[in-house]
């Protein structure tokens, strides 16, 4: 028996633990109270410093004690007059910051504080803190903390973003799976091979090796997300430009709708309404009382009548002066339509590197024919190359998708319903319809590119899955008389939009009775119920 060891029993080790941890929660109320006490009254002192950095040296996760040490850096900082004491309080403060991510990497609190010192101190030492961050990335690539933590401090020391460039590089070599580094990488992707010539984000060349790249990482692993998200921004990374699409004046009300969301100085300084050649001065007020809208209305005091020569003005973002006709639809009222295209714009040399890809994810979908990210990118493929061309494969695609990713399928439906809606816009504007009434099979679920119908006096969308969700999109309809919501899924009407209409119909929904009465005695139009 004598010279061996003894060994506890679970009972043992578990009372032994216990009382541990009584005492370490004992400890830790005390010190807790002592801190509370001390700066309630207004105690900033070197003891209250000590004692939090005990605390935190166990527990780093506690904000609220960071908070009480800022404070109290922010007094000696008044109060010290040597340069040399206030640079041993940072030291000091960066020091315990670092036992604190020894403890936790992942300490959001820790690597604040640490960011917050080396802001305020007038010495900071950046080549240290790249060093850190090298130091920590090895131990883990993927904390993405040190990886928000390196692109404060390269934005403070400003090395060359060509060696930033290659650090991702070979980080994700290491590990493909590597969100941060991906995102990282995008940033400056950008700024070091812009498309300057083209007006692209990205230079052909770069872009095209980009998604080499990314394919590598894609099929090294197919399961994992990251590079397939990073293909899915490559992909989106083309020119795109902020255009009017259609302008509607009447006698009563005049709006110009947009591509993108635009601004009240945007419009003021680029797009111009014209009558009978002269300029008409007013007031540029959004639809939705945004900032950024996509349907802007223009208040004027000129009088809209028949044979008018109307138009709309603008200056395109390389200065060129472009004009929308604007024709008569009917007495007193005129609509003016741009060009309509949805078809994202790629080089040569990415369409080739695009086409090989979509040639390799059919292969790996012959294999594994259940693999949804291969299948995800495959719809996507298709559609970036040739949406119109590959219009039935995709919704097939995404079909297949709703039951193979149950959980994601409302995302899928949303999708279908988006690149439908781009398909029939097309159609729409290319033979002057003046209604919008859905003409594929596929119902839909939301309300995208709205504004492009804003000039429809009737507007149909019977017999589809939209919820109450979607209401506040109807804003866009400015110029609708005719409203049909009938038999979808609205449970409430509470987000209305108010608009000028004549017959709004919500029969066949599951609306309270109370509330569409409700509803009726605000608006002076007749509702179906």
């Amino acid at each position: 028996m004598h010279g061996r060891v003894k060994v506890r029993t679970s009972e043992e080790e578990k009372a032994r633990k216990e009382k541990e941890r009584h005492e370490k929660l004992k400890i830790f109320k005390h010190a807790m109270h002592s801190i509370q006490t001390k700066r309630n009254q207004g105690e900033l002192d070197k003891e209250l410093l000590e004692i939090t950095g005990k605390v935190l040296s166990s527990n780093p996760d506690i904000y609220t004690l960071w908070n009480i040490r800022r404070e109290i850096l922010i007094v000696f900082r008044k109060n010290v007059e040597s340069d040399e004491d206030i640079s041993k309080l940072y030291d000091d403060e960066l020091y315990l910051t670092e036992h604190c991510l020894k403890i936790n990497p992942k300490s959001y609190c820790a690597w604040h504080q640490r960011e917050w010192v080396l802001a305020i101190r007038p010495d900071p030492d950046w080549k240290k803190e790249v060093t850190l961050c090298n130091t920590y990335l090895k131990l883990d690539e993927r904390n993405f903390h040190t990886w928000d933590y390196r692109r404060f401090v390269i934005s403070k020391c400003k090395p060359s973003l060509n060696e930033e460039f290659v650090f991702t590089t070979e980080k994700l070599f290491d590990n493909f799976s590597n969100y941060s580094a991906w995102h990282y990488r995008s940033k400056m992707l950008v700024a070091l091979y812009p498309d300057l010539e083209g007006g692209r984000p990205i230079d052909d060349q770069h872009h095209k090796h980009e998604l080499k790249m990314v394919e590598s990482a894609a099929f090294t692993d197919p399961d994992d997300t990251s590079a397939w998200f990073y293909q899915r921004w490559l992909l989106g990374a083309v020119k795109t430009t902020v255009e009017p699409v259609v302008c509607t004046v009447t006698p009563i009300k005049t709006t110009v709708a947009f591509n993108k969301h635009v601004s009240k100085n945007f419009i003021a300084q680029n797009i111009s309404l014209v009558i009978n050649d002269v300029l008409v001065p007013g007031e540029w007020i959004s639809c939705s009382g945004n900032e950024y809208d996509l349907l802007w209305l223009f208040k004027h005091n000129e009088t809209v009548v028949d044979n008018l020569d109307v138009k709309i003005l603008y200056l395109t973002e390389s200065n060129e002066k472009e004009t929308i006709y604007c024709n008569k639809y009917k007495q007193c009222s005129y609509i003016g339509k741009n060009k309509i295209d949805f078809q994202l714009k790629y080089s040569e040399p990415v369409i080739e590197e695009l086409n090989k890809q979509l040639d390799s994810c059919r292969q790996l979908l012959a294999l594994e024919p259940d693999s949804k990210w291969t299948m995800l990118t495959t719809t996507f493929l298709l559609h970036c190359l040739d949406a119109k061309q590959h219009y039935k494969e995709v919704l097939e695609k995404l079909e297949t998708l709703k039951k193979i990713d149950v959980m994601r399928a409302g995302y899928y439906s949303d999708l279908k319903t988006k690149w439908s809606i781009e398909e029939q816009i097309a159609d729409d504007y290319q033979n002057d319809r003046d209604s919008l009434v859905i003409r594929f099979n596929e119902k839909i679920t939301y309300l995208p590119h709205l504004q492009y119908y804003n000039f429809c006096e009737t507007v149909d969308f019977s017999n589809q899955n939209l919820t109450s969700n979607m209401l506040h999109s109807l804003v866009m309809l400015q110029h609708c008389k005719n409203l049909n919501l009938e038999n979808n899924k609205l449970t409430t009407l509470q987000d209305f939009p108010l608009l000028d209409l004549d017959v709004l119909n919500v029969q066949g929904n599951h609306l309270q009775e109370e509330e569409v009465r409700k509803l009726k005695e605000k608006c002076n139009y007749k509702i179906k119920f």
